[in-house]
């Protein structure tokens, strides 16, 4: 779970970009096993117990009853209201978001350093053959 402030790489249109997290949505889905053997995937707010994975916990049904379980899974269905760097706000899932690092942004790198602005760098071109091979048109002779 991402707190409120924390700065982020936000994945969105395709490119990472930065941002702050504005506000969070908190919503954890827990896949539980009950000790009868059934499995069910419910959210945070219907569960008595530590959130973590294998913790022995109780489940609130729908008439109001727990039932002892244990979990087998979280996952972060959260959701996030972040503020871009030009202020630019987007609501975004936990999977659009990872913690702000080297791995997809790099202060000492540019797009000019980049070989797509520089011909002269580029790789080996790749040349591509379709598999289906050429069409031959047939005339009917009459």
């Amino acid at each position: 779970f991402l707190n409120v402030g924390t700065e982020v790489s936000a994945k969105y249109r395709g490119a990472f970009c930065e941002a702050t997290i504005k506000i969070a949505k908190k919503l954890v889905k827990c896949k539980i096993s009950y000790t009868r053997g059934q499995t069910d995937t419910v959210s945070n707010d219907l569960i008595k117990g530590p959130l973590k994975i294998g913790a022995n916990v109780e489940v609130r049904q729908s008439d109001g009853q727990y039932l002892p379980g244990s979990i087998q899974k979280l996952t972060d269905a959260s959701t996030y209201t972040v503020v871009f760097d030009d202020g630019d706000e987007r609501t975004l899932k936990r999977s659009s978001l990872c913690l702000k690092g080297g791995r997809h942004y790099s202060e000492s790198e540019s797009l000019d350093q980049m070989p797509l602005t520089d011909p002269e760098n580029f790789g080996t071109p790749v040349h591509f053959q379709s598999k289906r091979g050429t069409r031959r048109r047939r005339h009917l002779s009459q």
